[in-house]
């Protein structure tokens, strides 16, 4: 596919972006949940080596796997319950990924799959009980909130997913941490390293990054700040 030739997904050109990096060019649709900055944080902190098999959970476009890919895994594997942003996480695969790639359709809860080495996601980040009656939902409506179960859902899965000593990569926001770390003993991961990132406007912590080792036994590492 020409890259100047945009991909038409339900009859809306999709935008042609490039994520971190210039080398790395990812198809977005307007009206969907778009990469962000807690994206770009979490694509920064997760550390993905040679050979290895990395699912993300709540994939959404790919953008994570596409970025994955430059570190030569073994495989990928997106996971998704939305049709339409997991069309174009294909589209983005197809075009841009080397690695094998396998993209389900599907709620996490009902995914069955080979145990992998690295287990990423970027999940919604607000409790349902924060949703205001009135807000209309849509597809970035979907990616804010927790409608198909909640925190203890993705640390479970990302943990029954994953090989022992496997990792896990998780970005949240820092007003949970205590929920996050709670959960992550509870089913066998074990905090390896933790990074905040700050709003450099009103000094506010924004953004948690955890990577978590399943059935580890190792002393936690807490990195310097950063600063968005």
């Amino acid at each position: 596919m020409n890259p100047n030739e945009r991909p038409v997904v339900d009859g809306v050109e999709l935008a042609l972006d490039y994520f971190i990096s210039k080398n790395i060019l990812v198809y977005q649709h307007p009206a969907h949940f778009r990469f962000n900055t807690d994206t770009r944080l979490l694509a920064q902190f997760m550390q993905i080596k040679k050979g290895e098999s990395v699912l993300e959970i709540g994939c959404n476009n790919g953008v994570l796997l596409v970025y994955a890919d430059q570190f030569k895994p073994k495989r990928l594997i997106g996971v998704d319950r939305l049709a339409q942003p997991l069309q174009i996480a294909q589209i983005n695969a197809d075009r841009w990924i080397e690695a094998p790639v396998e993209l389900i359709l599907s709620p996490i809860q009902e995914v069955e799959h080979a145990l992998v080495d690295v287990v990423i996601s970027n999940p919604p980040f607000f409790e349902m009980k924060e949703l205001h009656p009135n807000t209309k939902i849509n597809y970035r409506t979907l990616g804010r909130f927790e409608f198909d179960g909640g925190l203890e859902d993705w640390i479970f899965h990302a943990s029954r997913l994953l090989k022992s000593k496997g990792r896990f990569y998780l970005v949240h926001r820092p007003d949970r941490i205590q929920e996050i770390l709670s959960l992550g003993m509870k089913h066998s991961l074990s905090l390896k390293r933790m990074q905040l990132a700050f709003d450099s406007r009103d000094h506010q912590a924004k953004a948690l990054l955890v990577e978590f080792i399943k059935e580890g036994n190792t002393k936690a590492i807490v990195q310097e700040s950063v600063w968005i």
